[in-house]
């Protein structure tokens, strides 16, 4: 029996696998934290910061979500960063604060410098004593402070995380990433679990705005400013809570290039600050967060990397020797084609690959059940989605190993980061 170098990474992978499978299954089953989360009796002063770049299109829905909130009007303010918008961003603001004068809109208008520096612009007005971002293009539903702020009662918790939603995808594109989001937030549960979330979502994470200002704001150069905080609060030994009680939907990207873009900046981003906070890695005082959360954050792009230049390999070699066989018969494949017959062999198949890909299907449906039961929502509510699933399951784990491996482009080539 020949080994190949695909059948090295293939049998390291289902290890690796089954191990973490085996992991995260008694994360799933294990008791939950006691979390004591009392009715919201007071109510403490709440900024909401909205960064915005040529935002036209969504930031008037985006206000008016922040203006309907289920929290008193003299208990909160919006500010609104316009971050150099070409575009009419401006003028939406202004006429909303013209139209809705009680609820402490507030605009500042800046050159363009990206979302950290928006964000840190906001931070230095801001009133209130807790504070979230709001991304232009997301939603928040009206009962989300009364369900995230109790949460705080606990002086350690440093951030508290929204259930997020696409909001009405249109498109089969959009419908996948509305799969993958519901799957997401089956993940972080688990992460949540044993307080390894490593991202607060820039669509409404809420945060104490002095823990936030003593360590230093918001980092300025990195193009993932939402995953390098939430390390950082690791790093100091924060907690950040998940909830699943109060939703933020956000409207995805339509195009696959706008999508690669997109992702493109997530991970090579995580990659950046996984990098810049290394001393977290196996690191035994950072608890599960530094020994399980820290070393899996680019694991997943390695994995899909290497398992892409060996089954390259592999076709390679598989074309080779089959150009070489044409060549011995002088390319005659018609004559081929008519004495060719089908054999199947039971000995020959490749069970063990057999049994790789059965395993993942599997996972794969038990984890998307599971989801969906978490967030309680329909596999079907968008209409017959099985399209877009089959999307998923099939396509799309491709379509990010395309992103990964572009990533390690980036890295060889010393490219420089992009916001889209």
């Amino acid at each position: 029996m020949i080994v190949t170098f695909l059948d090295v990474v293939l049998i390291a992978t289902y290890f690796l696998l089954l191990f973490l499978s085996i992991f995260w299954l008694l994360v799933l089953f294990s008791k939950d934290e006691q979390t004591n989360k009392n009715k919201l009796k007071n109510h403490p002063f709440f900024t909401t910061i909205v960064p915005a770049y040529n935002e036209e299109k969504s930031i008037r829905e985006t206000i008016l979500s922040l203006i309907n909130l289920d929290y008193p009007q003299d208990k909160r303010e919006i500010i609104v960063v316009n971050d150099g918008s070409t575009d009419q961003t401006k003028q939406i603001v202004e006429q909303l604060i013209t139209e809705y004068p009680q609820d402490n809109i507030i605009l500042i208008n800046q050159a363009n410098g990206g979302k950290g520096k928006a964000m840190n612009s906001g931070l230095k007005v801001a009133r209130g004593e807790f504070f979230a971002c709001l991304d232009a293009d997301s939603y928040v539903h009206p009962n989300a402070l009364p369900e995230m702020l109790p949460l705080f009662q606990d002086q350690e918790v440093g951030a508290v995380c929204p259930l997020l939603k696409i909001k009405r995808p249109k498109n089969m594109l959009q419908k996948v990433q509305w799969t993958e989001y519901i799957i997401n937030m089956f993940y972080r549960l688990l992460n949540a679990k044993l307080h390894c979330i490593h991202v607060t979502p820039g669509p409404f994470s809420i945060y104490r705005t002095k823990t936030i200002q003593d360590l230093g704001g918001y980092d300025e150069e990195t193009i993932t400013e939402d995953l390098e905080l939430a390390i950082r609060l690791q790093k100091y030994h924060y907690k950040i809570l998940q909830t699943f009680d109060a939703i933020v939907e956000t409207t995805p990207p339509s195009t696959w290039k706008a999508l690669f873009k997109q992702r493109v900046r997530w991970y090579k981003g995580s990659v950046d600050n996984t990098l810049q906070y290394k001393k977290l890695i196996f690191n035994k005082n950072y608890g599960d967060f530094g020994m399980v959360r820290m070393p899996t954050i680019i694991a997943s792009g390695v994995i899909a990397i290497v398992l892409t230049f060996a089954l390259v390999q592999a076709l390679a070699i598989r074309l080779y020797y089959g150009f070489i066989a044409l060549k011995d018969i002088n390319f005659d494949i018609i004559t081929l084609l008519k004495n060719y017959s089908p054999t199947i062999n039971l000995l020959n198949l490749p069970y063990f690959r057999l049994a790789i890909a059965l395993t993942l299907i599997i996972l794969s449906l038990f984890v998307m059940y599971k989801s969906f039961q978490l967030v309680k929502e329909k596999i079907t509510r968008y209409g017959r989605t099985w399209l877009s699933v089959t999307t998923y399951l099939l396509v799309y784990s491709l379509f990010l190993t395309t992103v990964w491996v572009y990533i390690a482009y980036m890295f060889i080539r010393k490219k420089k980061n992009f916001w889209s």
